[in-house]
């Protein structure tokens, strides 16, 4: 009998500056192995080499081995923060808010004293903020970190680039978020242009496919209420007739700095998106949002008139609940820069504690 049942194998590689690896599980495990295939057998320095989780160890924390420079020799390391973390998706965990110091309503610069337990991808939501209290209530994606210093909401500053107006903001406080793994869900929106394709900012990634048909609910104070309700009103597309005048997403991005989506919808004649103002908020406001409102013809290559060839419906947008367990690789675990990384998971036959007398 084997002491170890394996649990699954996975292969990824960094980019340039490695980020956060989140590796879906159907258990989890006793023992994680990560190893760098790419580097092994080399003579220069790589740091982490290999590393490893076992059962009993804290959460966050690794083994694992690195490589000098000058004796090619493998040297012992080990970590209590940016190692393993495992998250049950169906009960994420709850997080301490932290105090910022500012906020730039134009880089989307969030200074503050601690970074701790930030990973680039990670969401944030924040609380609170005095002068800006419109950004409250949205869960933000982190695009840059400077270690206790500030963090950067990149997608953010995407959308002030294509139009969006928001205050600087001063006091208050982020949080980190695991957000609800419930499909379809709302998201919400930053600034939406008018075009004779609308695009649609978002300040995380976002779940859309081409093809796929949405609606939205934009409160009188963001401008542009004609975008409401659509699936109630008649369809408009000239890639055939809608089951509701919901809008069909044309094309997607979800890049570092950016989250949109490309609609077919002209806006040209809306009334203009606008954020309300902090004042207005302290009031009480609800966001205005995106959701999904059907499955619809794919066009082709974002195409507003010709259907994807031969024609298909998207049937991605399944109406399911997507939570996982999680084990997320942090940044002292994840690998060095592009190298091809191989993860291995194992859950023990059985675990015994021994005393020795």
């Amino acid at each position: 009998m084997l002491p170890y049942s394996f649990i699954g194998k996975w292969n990824y590689t960094n980019p340039a500056t490695p980020v956060a690896v989140n590796i879906p599980m159907t258990d989890r495990p006793d023992w994680v192995i990560v190893k760098d295939l790419t580097n092994w057998g080399d003579t220069t320095a790589i740091s982490p080499l290999q590393s490893e989780w076992f059962s009993g160890m804290a959460q966050g924390s690794y083994i694992g081995l690195s490589q000098t420079v000058t004796t090619d020799a493998l040297t012992s390391v080990a970590g209590t923060t940016g190692g393993f973390r495992f998250i049950d998706q169906t009960h994420p965990p709850t997080f301490t808010a932290v105090a910022i110091t500012a906020i730039n309503g134009t880089t989307g610069v969030v200074s503050t004293g601690s970074t701790a337990g930030l990973a680039i991808g990670d969401l944030v939501r924040l609380v609170n903020v005095t002068g800006a209290l419109e950004l409250s209530n949205t869960l933000y994606a982190i695009t840059a970190i400077t270690t206790n210093t500030s963090i950067t909401l990149g997608m953010f500053a995407s959308a002030v680039s294509a139009g969006l107006t928001i205050a600087n903001g001063t006091t208050g406080f982020y949080q980190k978020v695991y957000p609800g793994f419930m499909y379809p869900k709302l998201s919400p929106v930053l600034y939406i242009t008018q075009a004779t394709q609308a695009v649609v900012y978002f300040a995380r990634p976002n779940d859309y496919t081409p093809g796929q048909l949405v609606d939205f609910q934009i409160p009188t104070p963001y401008g542009m209420i004609q975008l409401s309700n659509l699936t109630g009103k008649a369809g408009h597309s000239a890639l055939g007739p809608h089951p509701s005048g919901a809008a069909r997403v044309l094309s997607v991005v979800n890049s570092a700095t950016v989250s949109s989506i490309t609609i077919d919808v002209d806006t040209t004649g809306f009334t203009a998106f606008v954020y309300p103002t902090s004042a207005l908020f302290a009031g009480g406001h609800s966001p205005a949002v995106c959701f999904p409102a059907g499955s619809g013809i794919v066009p082709l290559n974002g195409s507003p008139t010709l259907p994807q060839s031969p024609p298909g419906t998207n049937l991605l947008d399944a109406f399911d609940n997507r939570a996982q367990y999680v084990l997320n690789l942090g940044t002292a675990v994840v690998g060095p820069a592009s190298a091809n990384m191989v993860v291995m998971a194992f859950k023990a036959d059985w675990n015994n504690a021994i005393t020795n007398a």
